[in-house]
């Protein structure tokens, strides 16, 4: 095995981890607002190695491999670590190879190798040095500048999509560019590259590659669907149709709230009105923040994992949003049912519990709302990685038979002096089920002082804290079942 093999190898075993991780924009009172609902790749195996200052919200498709590497494997798509759909693609032949590569500074770029189809288009690029050896090890993981570019460009030239801030991990990088995120948005036609630096050396790589995608359109078939359903929420839900390409099937669905709904939004947008440590968000909490779950069933009723629609794009600030959603491609032929089957919705709610720190670190404080139990487990200072400031880190336990999610807005911590604290880090998981069908969910938030925009440091804990819960996210069954057979 080469060096260059080994490389790409070690890359895909280290791509592990994808944080899924809220990001809230308060909508401009001019301007439809994009809310991103999550990370680009579908499975937790996944995490992007492109990112610079933020996760890279998409993978592009361009590689070439070399002949030793190809007797080995036919694509490097074909490897584990990739998605399910994208690995049965590359094996079906749908990856394009390429002998581009552009050399400044010593420094070789290469696009390896390109899948790209009407879901998506993934890229696979290797940077080394002109002589085809490995960079030092200074390299091996080499943030480049904010200001290269790799760019989907449409048959007349202009930006479809494009990306900032490639990290080579290992001399090896991936980029997924998400298609379909605006309606009647044209194919790509060519892959842009630009860089100016590569790790500390400043440069000038270009790159002009031609996508095709003859072959994978053919392969993708679209099925109509075009059905309504309102939930007893208000919810009115479209779904437009299903698309299966050689690397997924992707849901298009419509949703917004039907104005008599809207009554009831506008309550519990009063409700948090000042609430939250995102009090101008707050507002538009009941009408921005919600999810569907689905899965699907087999002809023989098996029924495969939930699931959640994460990625939408906002039509207006009320709700009303485009939703493009990839699984692994459903099997030809086969009879299949997408059942949507939960709605995942932001409500204000009031949960407030007053504590001496001192006294919590001896005995957990335990707070009932409803069904819903909250523990306070601990509280301590905590040296911040990334500052080096000392924050607060507290730990949270919670039960509860429908609260899915709490994003770290929703935390208020405020001391005696009035002193408001906000969430900046936090970790979630998952615990078992009680007898009373209380699913536990473990929280550790990193807390700063919100008077400060870059955190304060803090110095001692407070003598006396009053945590507070504006807003969670709870889970309401639904019922909708549409047959998506693969053709």
């Amino acid at each position: 095995m080469t060096n260059e093999e080994r490389q790409i190898q070690e890359t895909l075993r280290k791509v592990a981890g994808a944080v899924d991780t809220p990001s809230f924009q308060m909508p401009s009172q001019n301007n439809v607002v994009q809310v991103r609902r999550r990370s680009v790749f579908r499975s937790k195996k996944w995490a992007s190695i492109g990112i610079a200052s933020a996760v890279v919200l998409g993978l592009l498709g361009t590689m070439q491999v070399s002949p030793t590497f190809a007797a080995y494997v036919k694509s490097i798509f074909a490897q584990e670590g990739f998605d399910e759909g994208v690995q049965q693609a590359a094996r079906q032949g749908f990856s394009e190879t390429s002998n581009l590569s552009v050399t400044d500074q010593g420094i070789t770029l290469e696009v390896k190798e390109i899948i790209a189809d009407p879901a998506q288009v993934i890229v696979a690029l290797m940077i080394k040095q002109s002589d085809d050896k490995p960079l030092l090890p200074t390299y091996l993981t080499a943030t480049n500048a904010e200001s290269n570019a790799v760019e989907l460009l449409d048959a007349k030239g202009a930006v479809i999509s494009d990306e900032w801030g490639t990290t080579f991990e290992d001399n090896a990088g991936f980029i997924r560019f998400i298609l379909g995120k605006k309606e009647q948005e044209p194919l790509p036609k060519t892959l842009s590259i630009h860089f100016d630096e590569i790790g500390d050396r400043k440069g000038n790589w270009k790159l002009q590659v031609p996508i095709t995608m003859a072959k994978t359109t053919a392969a993708t078939t679209v099925l109509p669907v075009n059905q309504t359903q309102v939930t007893k929420h208000g919810l009115k839900m479209t779904l437009h149709q299903i698309v299966n390409t050689p690397t997924a099937t992707r849901i298009e669905l419509e949703t917004q709230w039907t104005e008599a709904s809207k009554k009831q939004l506008e309550q519990e947008a009063k409700q948090l009105t000042g609430k939250t440590t995102n009090p101008d968000y707050a507002p538009f909490l009941p009408y921005q923040q919600y999810r569907l779950g689905y899965y699907y069933e087999g002809a023989d009723g098996s029924k495969g994992k939930e699931r959640i629609i994460y990625n939408s794009y906002s039509i207006d600030r009320y709700g009303h949003f485009r939703w493009i959603n990839d699984d692994d491609p459903l099997p030809k032929g086969k009879a299949a049912t997408l059942v949507i089957n939960s709605l995942h919705k932001a409500i204000p709610y009031d949960m407030s519990v007053t504590f001496h720190p001192d006294e919590l670190n001896k005995k957990p404080v335990i707070q009932q709302v409803g069904e819903d139990i909250f523990t306070l487990k601990s509280i301590k200072l905590a040296k911040d990685d990334d500052s080096g400031k000392q924050q607060m880190e507290m730990e949270i336990d919670v039960l509860s038979k429908d609260i899915t999610r709490i994003y770290l807005p929703w935390w208020v911590l405020q001391d005696g002096q009035g002193t408001t604290y906000r969430a900046k880090k936090g970790h979630q998981s998952k615990g078992p089920v009680d007898q009373s069908g209380r699913e536990r969910a473990s929280y550790k938030i990193r807390l700063e002082d919100s008077g400060h925009w870059e955190g304060g440091e803090i110095t001692k804990l407070p003598e006396k804290i009053t945590l507070r819960l504006d807003a969670v996210q709870k889970k309401y069954p639904l019922e909708w079942r549409i047959p998506v057979t693969h053709p």
